[in-house]
């Protein structure tokens, strides 16, 4: 599972001829480092690479001239940087013909996101290409992003995905500056006013009827409206920057796939339930996890952008709802009738993710290339070669030269690699904080605004403090805390199913985040609230119980999860040293995968079955 070194920056370019570079030796401490390492993997349940990789290097490796020649991140193959020393590495021409662009530059193209995403993302529609989606990229030095999808999910599930990652910062930024110029206009009373049978004084209605909606619009359309600053980063899509009717272009694009990763800065994995099922897709990650350091890969799961807008939805018919509703009679019971039906959603949809996360951990644990799907059937040899060109520009000190070992190889570092990337870039969270807090403040944001419609008619200042210092924990810290919770509740007990699934979800939900959560906002912060209008002592705790609120919320949402992978990735770096280091490692792990499998007759593992029973997946969110 031991990791090559993150791409070197500007400082670790080579210039001009090259002097012999030493041989890096293991010393004692780093050798009992990383099987210290090896040995934590095990204990995860981890499979390490076959025992057929433990042999002697070879002799002959030696540092590639054409190394300066390389783009940053294919350099990372060489494995030029590991806490500022070279390591020597042997790469062929095969290996440089797939990581660069040398002789056909005229390939290295992308596209704007404005042109991907035009007409709510038609561009994925389907999978067929012409001349004219080819003019939608353009040549360029640098790709920004690279997107990795499979044909087979529906388009709408990619548009939102994308909105979601590259429109949402911006989105959230030009929303601020609306939100204070909102709250100007509707505390000096330039807005319509509707009376609240619960409230003495008059509410907005301009508050909870347009900031969804315009923020949904600022995520969809941000990028076509004419204030735009920008028309987006450039972004890597196989349809538009691969021709699809030239074969000669389209062969050698394909080919240089490789080229396309390594220029790219970071990549985003649209994940649905085929992706580590289809040939491509994992060979893109398999690859840019070779060329680049793995806080660069994004993943995102299609359910959870869909679920975020499907859950400012129900917030904003709820709140249009409620605001109808006040105008007649006192609304309380019905809210609470509202929120069980959203919470109920909340529960499906998360228990859901519980099981597909646990999915992902088994369908890596259990990977092979030989059973990945392709398309075209005529392009699994091309892939087969570029990927055991891969293995043995990753794998230097290592023989490589037959295929087939080539290919177990690669299936050994994608059952150690990708469960330890993907749960890195999944985080320990349904979704991202930035996206749960913006679901509850969706709701709050406009309710506060809305409450400064009373200023004109009297409502006093102090009156106003108090319902922000209620609002802002509730949809910053609580209610995200509270999420959490669910989150962890549903994720336990799996293998429960029908009435006794439905008894857990129920009562583990009431017991353990719904009578927790009342007692803190109906009990503590109501009481703080309604004796703050009058009592000094009481705002002053409402505050601080706010401070602490949120504090708490930032140390659990706040995982330092990158910055752990960034060390333990230049810690593994410089304790990679060569092929016999590494094998020695795996046999202080008594790690055996490849049991039997010798020099000459390595298993195939695409003919044994699948065993879960005996392969426990250790791909889980940890507390």
């Amino acid at each position: 599972g031991a990791r090559v070194p993150s791409r070197p920056g500007p400082s670790g370019r080579a210039s001009g001829a090259s002097a012999p570079q030493p041989e890096v030796r293991r010393s004692e401490s780093s050798s009992r480092s990383s099987v210290g390492r090896s040995k934590s993997l095990a204990r995860m349940g981890m499979r390490m690479l076959p025992s057929w990789l433990a042999q002697p290097p070879s002799s002959n490796s030696s540092l590639a001239s054409t190394a300066s020649s390389l783009p940053a991140g294919s350099r990372k193959l060489l494995g030029n940087e590991a806490r500022g020393k070279t390591r020597h590495s042997a790469l062929d021409s095969q290996v440089l013909e797939l990581v660069t662009f040398t002789g056909c530059e005229h390939l290295k193209r992308a596209s704007r996101l404005s042109q991907v995403l035009r007409r709510h993302a038609n561009i994925f529609k389907d999978s067929t290409g012409s001349a004219a989606t080819y003019e939608l990229s353009v040549p360029v030095e640098t790709i920004d992003a690279f997107i990795s999808h499979n044909w087979s999910v529906p388009r709408h599930y990619k548009f939102l995905t994308l909105v979601c990652y590259f429109n949402f910062d911006q989105a959230v930024i030009v929303m601020a500056v609306l939100t204070v110029v909102l709250g100007i206009v509707t505390a000096v009373g330039w807005l319509p006013e509707v009376p609240n049978k619960s409230y003495p004084y008059d509410w907005g209605v301009c508050g909870r009827a347009l900031w969804t909606p315009v923020f949904v619009v600022l995520l969809f359309y941000g990028r076509e409206l004419p204030f735009a600053a920008c028309s987006g980063p450039a972004v890597f899509l196989d349809k538009t920057c691969i021709h699809q009717e030239d074969k000669d272009i389209m062969k050698q694009s394909i080919e240089r796939l490789g080229a396309f990763l390594s220029h790219s800065d970071r990549m985003l994995i649209v994940y649905s339930d085929v992706f580590l099922q289809k040939l491509w897709t994992v060979y893109e990650v398999a690859a840019f996890l070779s060329l680049h350091a793995s806080d660069r890969m994004t993943v995102i799961p299609v359910i959870c952008p869909a679920v975020f807008f499907m859950a400012l939805l129900v917030g904003w018919v709820g709140s249009i709802l409620i605001l109808v509703l006040d105008v007649f009679f006192d609304s309380e019971i019905l809210v609470h009738v509202f929120t069980t039906i959203s919470y109920c959603f909340l529960l499906w949809s998360l228990r859901r993710w519980a099981r597909d996360r646990e999915a992902i951990g088994n369908r890596l644990q259990n990977f092979t290339v030989r059973r990945c799907i392709c398309e075209c059937e005529e392009d699994r040899p091309v892939v087969y070669r570029n990927i055991a060109a891969l293995m043995r520009g990753t794998l230097p000190d290592i023989d490589l030269t037959d295929d087939d070992k080539a290919l177990e190889a690669f299936d050994a570092l994608v059952r150690t690699d990708l469960p330890l990337a993907f749960s890195s870039s999944l985080g320990k969270t349904f979704m991202p904080y930035k996206y749960i807090a913006t679901i509850f403040a969706s709701w709050a944001v406009p309710k506060m605004l809305d409450l400064l419609a009373g200023m004109p008619g009297g409502m006093p200042i102090r009156d106003t403090a108090r319902w922000m210092l209620y609002y802002l924990p509730l949809a910053l810290s609580i209610y995200p805390l509270a999420l959490i919770s669910t989150e962890r509740m549903t994720s336990c007990f799996l293998h429960l199913r029908g009435w006794r699934e439905l008894v857990w979800v129920l009562v583990g939900f009431l017991l353990l985040v719904a009578l927790p959560t009342y007692f803190v906002v109906g009990v503590i912060l109501a009481i703080l609230w309604e004796k703050a209008l009058e009592s000094d002592i009481a705002m002053l705790l409402l505050a601080v119980i706010d401070i602490f609120l949120l504090l708490a919320a930032f140390f659990v949402f706040a995982e330092p999860c990158r910055r752990r992978r960034r060390s333990a990735d230049a810690d593994v770096a410089a304790d990679i040293g060569d092929g016999a280091a590494r094998a020695e490692a795996m046999a202080e792990a008594e790690v055996d995968v490849g049991a039997g499998a010798q020099l000459g007759n390595a298993r195939d593992p695409s003919t044994e079955p699948l065993d879960r029973s005996t392969q426990p997946c250790t791909f889980t969110a940890h507390v």
